[in-house]
């Protein structure tokens, strides 16, 4: 097997948390080598538009992804593909909808908030909102957001307005803003990294919808693909591997990763050495590499003496109210979440559960999204099929929806594993996906549905219906958890920098280091600790140079 020279950076996964590690380390004159499993596609594949494929199969952006899925440890795992994963340069962000959330400063310290749940596993943060606010800063101000700082009074403290002004509201927008305000709750422009106007380089957004699940043809929308990249190619100090997957990482006698066992697309092995290595695979590939990576020192996976890696998964618990508007409200065109409220976030003991989420409008992405939702709109006891189903899809230039991102409470049972019964072509065994909603989770995400009806029809929709995503196996595309942050290594797999407890020269960068969910987007801050942790690892390696 042919190795090479070592490099001093090696990083696995090219998304959020990928892509400003690799950024940031070229750009401080290191050598990085970057390695995606999956292909770099560009603006010519995005222009397609394959609704199908994106929105509904789940499999434009990682068509090999295989995992299995079961609700609890008594049922048996069947075959399951994950919604919304990426397997591309650019990860997650070359089909997110680029919805920008800070953190409210209760989020980082739930269990000192709330107290302990039963049936959870809630744990602080090893970081408070103040250690990410200039991370959080130059996050927005890389990504080109696009925002008005100060109209949602819910908002954490911030130092500098949003690089962009906020888009241009649609007719649902309006009617929605409207609807909120006669209930008492202030709507608010939703902040997106989606350019109004040339920004960064990059153009502006041409309002054509399918942003959400879909790549942008313009680049308008903002992603490492578009941004980071490009920048640490720049640099010169870039090797970029792409359809390269690495299938063990391999500890040296000292207990520090050596290399990167890698295989690519034409079957050839790679071993791949450096000095500091970043797995930045998702919450799903991280947990998975770490557990595959086995050895006497590590018996049990790569850094997990814990027991903790691929426990306390956590799926956002999203619920959705679709309605109809008495005159065509441009829906389907434009951003995702033009406009949001988040007056129902904090916890109120009288609703009967704990902590909240925020309300977002959702632009139908296509009529088939439209004909999928058509079984809840017209009753079961109609079906969607045959004229019911063709007066409804008369009505789609009329249709509008809201979507809540809810907070999942993260639970130890809830994990990802390796599947002792299921293999893939390579003969590894298959990530296992074991994750059952908290009853807190599942009462949250049906008052939601009721409180967006009442602003559809506070908004003079002439109806509205609902649909809970909890009845949806798999969760939603927010995947976290599996390698939690922490200051105890008993209870944990990273520190706060998100580097190892037990493996020097590991990082885990991504969103499998929440210790909870939030009931926001994570992507925003997944940015923000990642530059956050290089910083940090660049300011230490520069005292060992000068000392």
């Amino acid at each position: 097997m042919p190795s090479e020279p070592i490099h001093d950076v090696c990083v696995i996964g090219t998304g959020a948390g990928g892509g400003v590690w690799i950024d940031v380390c070229t750009r401080a004159g290191l050598d990085v080598v970057g390695l995606e499993r999956g292909p770099e596609l560009g603006p010519a594949d995005f222009a397609r538009h394959d609704e199908l494929t994106n929105t509904h199969r789940h499999d434009g952006f990682a068509p090999d992804w295989r995992n299995t899925l079961r609700a609890d440890s008594a049922e048996i795992a069947t075959a399951h593909h994950s919604a919304s994963l990426a397997q591309c340069v650019g990860g997650g962000t070359a089909h997110w909808g680029a919805v920008c959330w800070r953190m409210r400063e209760d989020e980082f310290r739930v269990l000192s908030t709330e107290g302990p749940v039963e049936g959870a596993s809630l744990a602080d943060w090893p970081l408070a909102y103040e250690d990410l606010v200039p991370y959080y800063d130059r996050a927005e101000k890389r990504l080109g957001v696009a925002g008005l700082a100060g109209s949602n009074p819910f908002e954490p403290r911030r130092d500098q307005a949003y690089p962009n002004p906020a888009h241009p509201p649609r007719r649902a927008t309006l009617a929605l803003q409207q609807g909120a305000q006669k209930l008492g709750q202030h709507p608010f422009a939703t902040p997106l990294a989606v350019n109004p106007r040339p920004y960064g380089g990059r153009g502006m957004c041409m309002y054509a919808g399918q942003c959400s699940t879909f790549g942008c043809p313009t680049h308008a929308k903002a992603s490492t693909l578009s941004i980071h990249i490009p920048a640490a190619r720049a640099t010169g100090g870039l090797d970029l591997r792409t359809e390269t997957r690495v299938v063990e990482l391999v500890v040296g006698q000292d207990g520090r990763v050596e290399m990167a066992r890698t295989i690519d697309a034409k079957g050839s092995e790679r071993e791949v050495r450096a000095r500091t290595f970043v797995l930045a695979a998702g919450s799903l590939g991280s947990p998975h590499l770490l557990l595959s990576s086995r050895s006497a020192r590590f018996p049990n996976g790569l850094a997990n003496g814990s027991g903790q890696v691929g426990r306390n998964l956590m799926f956002h618990i999203l619920s959705y109210a679709g309605f109809e508007l008495p005159e065509p409200s441009m829906g389907a065109f434009g951003p995702v979440g033009m406009v949001s409220v988040d007056d129902l976030h904090p916890s109120q003991a009288s609703r009967g559960f704990l902590r909240g989420a925020i309300i977002s409008e959702a632009p139908e992405p296509g009529p088939l999204w439209a004909a999928y939702k058509a079984n809840e709109y017209l009753g079961r006891e109609h079906g969607a099929w045959g004229k019911p189903l063709k007066d409804f899809m008369r009505r789609y230039p009329y249709l509008g929806c809201l979507i809540s991102t809810g907070e999942d409470l993260p639970q130890h049972a809830n994990r990802v594993d390796l599947d002792p019964d299921h293999v893939d072509d390579l003969g590894i065994a298959l990530p296992r996906i074991t994750h059952r909603s908290h009853p807190n989770d599942l009462a949250l995400a049906r008052y939601f549905e009721e409180a967006m009806k009442e602003i559809a029809m506070a908004s003079g929709a002439v109806r509205a219906y609902g649909f809970d995503f909890s009845r949806a196996k798999g969760g939603s595309g927010h995947i976290m958890g599996t390698c939690r942050m922490g200051s105890d290594p008993a209870t944990s797999v990273v520190d706060r920098d998100c580097r190892s407890h037990e493996v020097s020269n590991l990082y885990v960068s991504d969103g499998s280091c929440f210790p909870t969910s939030s009931g926001y987007n994570p992507t925003l801050t997944i940015f923000a600790i990642a530059d956050r942790a290089v910083t940090r690892f660049l300011a230490r390696r520069m005292r060992r140079e000068t000392t």
